[in-house]
């Protein structure tokens, strides 16, 4: 690929493509290694654009990558790092507000490169695995694609409570309001980026989609669009039973009632896969605060719980709908690329409507 220290222009041209070709010769020799090398260090090939690559001068053609973009982008927090991008997949950040919490950002380098001053947010839940960084990944060069960040928070397992694995999925434990770490860290992000989140979309897989509806119910307001991935245990939307089965304890718990016409007008996905199978009864009804019929009706399998909570969304009025992912079993995998067509039909209603 490089002959005695000559960066290979020809194949650099190739992976820029027809649209991108006439800047591969702007491009810094240090920049352009490690585009073909494919390290990823700083800067990857899909976030290249004409935005940032015409910014490039004859004066760069020696420095290094990390100065390239602290001369091209506008100076923020970001613009101090050493061995971590200053845009793109940077590695976790932590929450000024709650130091026990961090999240994995997505920045995209066209904005940062545009100084655009506004763009729209996805918010990544993740699961029992806490795989935070795979899900902010899943959605980088989507991300990219359409101007968006990405913010995949990561809720560390909490010892000091009495379920340690399970209290995000539930947004409220014995010690946290998960909901409140979670709008902090949305505003620290803003902050450092300089740039008001437009529209937020939130997606959640398994107790990160348990953490995602129980969200919808608190703050639709602030949500343009929810997809909800094979949740385990579903919140329904009656007061006949308490928080988190239902909203009986709703008001008490949030200090505020559910605003239903916010709710009505935010846009649901729900997802399962058709594979997703196995028996996912793990709280007895007791436990749950169900009676034994209802406990039974919530079904046993991911496929069960999902068409229950879509049945109840359409009784309450809500704008859901129901995808069932041909061959999909528990994986994160195929529920990111569910989630991106619908992603992808809320950013451009929202376009619309500017």
């Amino acid at each position: 690929m490089e002959v005695s220290g000559t960066v290979d222009r020809d194949l650099l041209r190739t992976m820029l493509g027809e649209g991108l070709a006439d800047f591969a010769d702007s491009v810094p020799d240090a920049m352009a290694r490690e585009l073909i090398h494919g390290d990823h260090g700083f800067v990857a090939p899909y976030q290249l654009s004409a935005a940032l690559l015409s910014r490039l001068t004859p004066a760069m053609r020696d420095w290094q990558t990390a100065d390239v973009l602290r001369a091209i982008y506008p100076v923020t927090p970001l613009s101090r790092t050493r061995m971590q991008p200053i845009a793109g997949a940077l590695a976790a950040v932590a929450c000024r507000a709650f130091p026990g919490f961090c999240h994995f950002p997505y920045v995209p380098v066209a904005h940062m490169a545009e100084g655009r001053g506004e763009a729209p947010l996805i918010v990544a839940v993740h699961g029992s695995s806490r795989n935070a960084k795979d899900l902010r990944d899943g959605f980088a060069a989507f991300a990219e694609r359409h101007g968006c960040f990405v913010l995949a928070p990561l809720f560390p397992m909490d010892l000091d409570t009495s379920v340690p694995d399970e209290g995000y999925k539930q947004l409220v434990d014995e010690r946290w309001r998960y909901d409140h770490v979670l709008w902090a860290m949305v505003a620290e992000l803003s902050e450092a980026v300089r740039t008001r989140f437009s529209a937020i979309l939130l997606f959640g897989f398994s107790g990160g989609a348990q953490f995602a509806q129980r969200l919808l119910y608190v703050d639709p307001d602030r949500l343009a669009g929810v997809a909800l991935g094979a949740p385990s245990y579903v919140t329904l939307p009656s007061e006949r039973w308490g928080w988190w089965s239902g909203l009986g304890d709703f008001e008490r718990l949030f200090g505020k009632p559910v605003d239903w016409p916010a709710l009505r007008r935010v846009p649901v996905h729900i997802q399962c896969g058709t594979e997703d199978r196995l028996d996912c009864a793990i709280y007895s009804a007791e436990e749950t605060g169900l009676d034994a019929a209802a406990h039974a009706a919530l079904g046993r399998t991911r496929i069960d719980r999902a068409r229950l909570l879509q049945d109840q969304y359409d009784r309450a009025g809500m704008a859901s709908r129901l995808t069932l992912i041909p061959g999909a079993a528990h994986a994160w995998g195929p529920h990111v690329e569910a989630a991106k067509p619908f992603f992808e039909a809320q950013l451009q209603a929202a376009a619309a409507s500017v």
